[in-house]
């Protein structure tokens, strides 16, 4: 609870008692009754000027505030650093709003965020919000691991987790799983399905092994539609550098890609830039991103990211938390959700086989390689 906040708490406890002490001057069972209907008042009033003392301190406080949850147990406070902004429909945004729905549930009591928190200078916003007494912080950034650590060891109470992917977990620090890769495998018959040069483009922020097993997922889910399939990479040096990103696509276009996927919001957004110029096919990454452009974005790869926070807050709330876990929700948890958005372009053939590799990932017949690179 912030210094704000335990000064509004003894505002409404100073308040009840005076109205408990006037009302038991005047006497009378009619005048008890209205002795709790005014302490539910004030303590109401007091709860709300709580919250709104909340939100002019922080502007990322999200949401007002509840005090009990759906399942009746007691709820947690959660803060998340995140490396872009809360509209990118992408890798923001997904984040941002499992937490809105979790907070719709009562299981996150008290919610609060920074964005565009660059990766080489976010202590100041991850030990702030420990320090501001948060449960969960959420480092959103594979950029954000050494920081997180460090801080994380100051704060042996509270959890931490950030977006690692390799299971980086240490002490009171956990890693949470993209396992984009099963997801992008089936993409990947849908983009085989439409190609017509066969040549797929692909670029990731860095060559981190989530990225490098999407993007070969991508190609091998092509490939078994047009064998012959191949694809060209490219790693930009930067999560967020969309001109960056548009040139690299425009290279792979030169060697014939015309149809795009990407792992990171910058190289995402450069390719879906490129695909509507030249008319070529983009692909969604982390969130819907076909308002974009709904004529080229092809599908995209939906993280359902209210489900993979939902068993960091039940554990918190379980003591279970620690030892550090690695948290993973894919595609047969409904984790992972591929939206196809113009399903008429694509052959008949790729989408019997997109149906086919679906369920056999759900039902755990069929497993996606895993392809990490060096």
């Amino acid at each position: 609870m912030s210094r704000n906040q335990w000064i509004w708490t003894g505002v409404a406890v100073a308040a009840v008692a005076l109205v408990v002490i006037l009302i038991a001057v005047s006497g009378g069972d009619d005048d008890t009754t209205t002795t709790t209907a005014a302490a539910e008042e004030t303590t109401t009033t007091a709860a709300e000027e709580t919250t709104t003392t909340a939100a002019e301190e922080t502007t990322t406080t999200a949401a007002e505030e509840t005090t009990t949850t759906a399942a009746g147990a007691e709820g947690v406070s959660l803060a998340l650093v995140l490396p872009g902004e809360i509209n990118d429909l992408s890798w923001n945004q997904v984040m941002f709003e499992g937490a809105e729905a979790l907070q719709a549930e009562g299981l996150i009591t008290d919610f609060a965020y920074t964005e565009l928190v660059p990766e080489g200078d976010s202590e100041r916003a991850i030990r702030g919000y420990a320090e501001d007494g948060y449960d969960v912080v959420i480092a959103h950034s594979f950029g954000y691991g050494e920081t997180a650590l460090a801080v994380s060891a100051d704060f042996p109470n509270q959890a931490f987790a950030w977006a690692g992917g390799i299971e980086g977990q240490s002490g009171n620090l956990a890693d949470y799983a993209q396992p984009f890769y099963e997801a992008y495998y089936l993409v990947g018959i849908l983009a085989g399905g439409v190609t017509e040069t066969g040549v797929l483009g692909g670029a990731g922020g860095f060559d981190i092994p989530v990225c490098h097993a999407m993007i070969e997922a991508f190609y091998l889910g092509a490939q078994e539609i047009n064998p012959d399939a191949r694809g060209v990479t490219a790693y930009v040096g930067d999560w967020i550098d969309v001109v960056k990103a548009k040139e690299a696509a425009g290279a792979a276009a030169a060697e014939g890609a015309d149809v795009f996927a990407a792992c990171g919001e910058g190289p995402v957004l450069g390719q879906i830039e490129l695909a509507k110029e030249e008319g070529l096919y983009s692909t969604g990454y982390v969130g819907d991103m076909s308002s974009l452009d709904p004529n080229t974005v092809l599908a995209s790869m939906v993280w359902n990211t209210k489900e993979l926070m939902r068993p960091m807050i039940e554990d918190f709330n379980a003591g279970t938390f620690a030892p550090a876990k690695y948290y993973s929700v894919g595609v047969a948890d409904e984790g992972l959700l591929v939206e196809i958005h113009l399903e008429d372009r694509i052959s008949a053939e790729a989408m019997a086989l997109y149906e086919q590799r679906l369920q056999e990932i759900k039902d755990g017949t069929f497993e996606v390689p895993f392809i990490a690179g060096g």
